[in-house]
């Protein structure tokens, strides 16, 4: 029998504080434990025992990994029988309707359970309501939910998860786009909100048209579709929420499309689901199968990856007859559809041992073949199990294979379906699985992300009240590497191992979009931004992820005003942090400055943007118009490539120097365009200036442009690092607030 070996004390400290619930001590006795009670579900006393034992080699060997509900609850003498994470539930459009809503989500929290609910169907702030009174809106009613979620605590230990999804074309979407941001007003702490887009919105975007926001029938206001999205995009780039659920492409993959719509989602954003669903989730281990891993050999072993799959359906499909149910109407919708979720973790660490890039071509490849036979593997599985136990038993074998999703199976599957029919209505997800990676997977890289980092800090409760500490982790495949004779021999870290903020995000982007054809659910990822991305960059990624299929779209900001939970445990590690510069728009407005650099008469031009530097250019008053007027506004206009037009403005007349950065001389051109470089991409201004005040003549054109830079320092910014001397004493000179002084004899000058 396979022996359980914790190899990082932290994942054995969680492992014991989550999962050890029932007196156990090691995890040999959790997963016995959890074995043997889903393995009640099956039909006798032998098929049990031999059910139990192969679902116990499978998760003492860390190939399989049932999610925490699981983990935390499926004993034979629990007394919480809940093992499912989360439930999706509906909200009615009137007082009462929301309040029987609300005890549904209380009893969900209280067994331990998120919830995900759409509100579009909760009319909009001020509409008029029967008795003569006018509706408090949307988020109003979202605060009752939220303060109910921070009153119970799931199962006794935490809080509930929730995540609220509201239409694109609801009339309170403004409201309700803003209303998280983050520390600046801590609103709606227990949710998650996602806008649910659809295809009209997006092709309204692109033809920038105009966007009707509608309820019951009556257009309240129309909007700027593209205005809308730039909206909704900047929160999501400042505040990291809301999410997207791109409506129309999950419903175009709903295998049970003739019954209901996948309207909502669970808190993570796995699985889509029509109300009262539930999150039965469970992950392989895809590390597990890698075969000599670093070495020329390295292979993946599909056909122990396809087993443990089809181990992995009927795990859960018993789960789905051992759970309890917190409502009625969630146990008979379940058990009629049986909606399972069962997806993967560890791809990241797959990817290092095989000595692939994560989003380079091979490992897109690796990708699909893993995807693909997940979906096979699974699919394949459940049939089975339906000539063994009976279909769903809303299976209509017509309609299920017309679903656009089924379609893309083989034709000998699709007629093993026709002929056995299905188990299970959908299958397949990729779920976060941080605290199970990190526990059960030995800190394996979690879902479908690529690795954090190979080293970082994590943060943990403590268990006394909020009180947390941190504690260091190491990845699973950068241990296996540093065991190799050559991972010992260097300190220098190989090619392969990309990590979270290395890797290119669109090439992120096409590894989740990869998987996605072939996950029948949804997938929980996080876009993770570079440090510096620029909104524009990010409007981008926003689309991108649309015409790749993606059916939701999530990200995290570094820049923005929410800190991850984990953090890197050593940012040198990680090299410069490069910024991506905001793209200039057409106009820039500008300030024109008259200085003299020895014998020079020099124009200095600064455009801004949102009133920061952007750009300088400097003109020679020997071949230039040095009478250009400083006092009247002015833009920077971007006539073509490499062409810059100086407009004045004059009420409605403009006043043009065409070209001006070619007609008449630079003399310092190069320096210019080096520090217009280096304000756009956020180097400190006292920086820069530091660096001009360097050159070893007072007078020359570099020490005039840093004269003018200076008057732009903010308050509290200093040039401390300057080399320039004091006329008086020879001591060093520091520069603050625009002017000059020495702090040995008190000389000072203002520019």
């Amino acid at each position: 029998m396979t022996q359980w070996v914790w190899e990082l004390p932290i994942s054995k400290e969680i492992f014991e504080q989550k999962y050890c619930l029932h007196g156990e001590t090691s995890a040999e006795e959790v997963f016995r434990g959890v074995a043997q009670e889903i393995a009640s579900a099956e039909r006798d006393g032998e098929s049990r025992r031999h059910w139990e034992e192969i679902f116990f080699e499978e998760m003492v060997s860390g190939r399989l990994q049932p999610a925490g509900r699981i983990l935390a609850n499926a004993r034979p003498t629990s007394p919480m029988k809940n093992y499912n994470n989360c439930f999706t539930i509906d909200i009615e459009d009137s007082l009462e309707g929301i309040y029987d809503s609300l005890k549904e989500d209380a009893i969900i929290s209280k067994m331990g359970g998120g919830v995900g609910f759409d509100a579009s169907r909760l009319r909009p702030r001020d509409a008029p309501l029967s008795n003569g009174g006018q509706s408090s809106g949307v988020i109003s009613f979202l605060r009752i939910f939220d303060q109910s979620a921070k009153t119970i605590l799931t199962g006794g230990q935490r809080r509930s998860a929730h995540i609220a999804l509201l239409d694109v074309s609801h009339p309170e979407i403004e409201d309700f786009i803003t209303a998280k941001r983050g520390e600046e007003n801590k609103e709606l702490t227990q949710f998650n909100i996602s806008v649910k887009i659809t295809d009209a919105f997006v092709d309204a975007v692109k033809r920038d048209a105009d966007w009707d926001l509608v309820f019951g029938g009556k257009v309240y206001r129309t909007v700027r579709a593209r205005e809308l999205y730039d909206l909704l995009a900047r929160n999501a780039f400042v505040h990291n929420e809301p999410g997207i659920f791109n409506a129309d492409t999950v419903e175009r993959f709903n295998n049970g499309y003739w019954a209901f719509k996948m309207d909502r989602v669970n808190p993570c954003g796995e699985l889509v689901m029509p109300p009262y669903s539930l999150c039965c989730l469970s992950a392989v281990n895809l590390a597990a199968f890698v075969r000599d891993p670093f070495s020329p050999r390295a292979s993946f072993d599909f056909a122990a990856f396809a087993r443990t799959v089809s181990v992995g359906v009927r795990f859960l499909d018993d789960v789905l007859d051992a759970t309890a149910y917190p409502l009625p109407r969630i146990r008979e919708f379940s058990r009629q559809w049986r909606r399972i979720g069962l997806g993967f973790t560890g791809l990241g660490d797959v990817f290092a041992m095989m000595r692939l890039r994560y989003g380079d071509g091979p490992s897109l490849e690796l990708g699909e073949r893993i995807a693909r036979e997940l979906r096979d593997a699974s699919y394949s599985a459940s049939s089975d199990l339906a000539a063994e136990k009976g279909p769903f038993p809303a299976f209509d074998a017509e309609k299920y294979l017309a679903a656009n999703f089924v379609r893309t199976l083989s034709g000998e599957l699709r007629e093993r379906i026709a002929r056995q029919g299905m188990r299970n209505v959908q299958i397949n997800t990729v779920a976060p699985t941080g605290t199970t990676s990190l526990t059960v997977g030995q800190n394996c890289s979690s879902g479908i992300e690529p690795i954090f980092a190979l080293s970082f800090k994590r943060t943990i409760r403590t268990g006394v009240g909020d009180e947390t500490r941190t504690e260091e982790v190491t990845d699973l495949a950068w241990r296996r590497w540093k065991e190799t004779p050559e991972g010992r021999a260097s300190d220098a870290v190989p090619d392969w191992f990309v990590t979270t903020a290395e890797i290119d995000p669109y090439r992120a982007i096409d590894m989740q979009a990869t998987f996605q054809r072939y996950v029948d659910h949804s997938i929980s990822k996080t876009l993770n931004l570079r440090p510096g991305t620029s909104f524009e960059e990010y409007k981008n990624l926003f689309m991108y992820g649309y015409e790749r299929g993606l059916k939701g779209f999530t990200t995290f900001n570094p820049d923005g005003s929410m800190r991850g939970i984990l953090e890197y445990a050593d940012q040198k590690e990680r090299g410069i942090r490069r910024r991506v510069a905001p793209a200039r728009p057409k106009d820039l407005p500008c300030e024109i400055h008259r200085v003299r650099a020895g014998s020079r008469d020099l124009a200095i031009i600064v455009g801004m943007l949102d009133g920061a530097l952007y750009e300088v250019f400097v003109i020679d008053g020997a071949s230039g118009p040095v009478d250009l007027e400083t006092e009247r506004r002015a833009i920077i206009r971007k006539a073509d490539r490499g062409r810059y037009d100086l407009v004045y403005l004059n009420g409605t007349e403009e006043t043009r120097l065409a070209d001006f950065t070619r007609a008449y001389e630079s003399p310092a051109g190069s320096v210019a365009r080096l520090v217009s470089m280096a304000l756009r991409h956020g180097t400190p201004l006292q920086f820069i200036v530091s660096q001009l005040q360097k050159d070893t003549g007072f007078a020359d054109v570099e020490r005039a442009l840093a004269r003018v830079l200076k008057g732009y320092l903010r308050d509290g910014e200093e040039v401390a690092t300057s080399d320039g001397e004091c006329p008086e004493c020879g001591e060093r000179l520091a520069f603050r607030d625009g002017c000059v002084s020495c702090l040995s004899c008190g000389y000072s000058r203002c520019s």
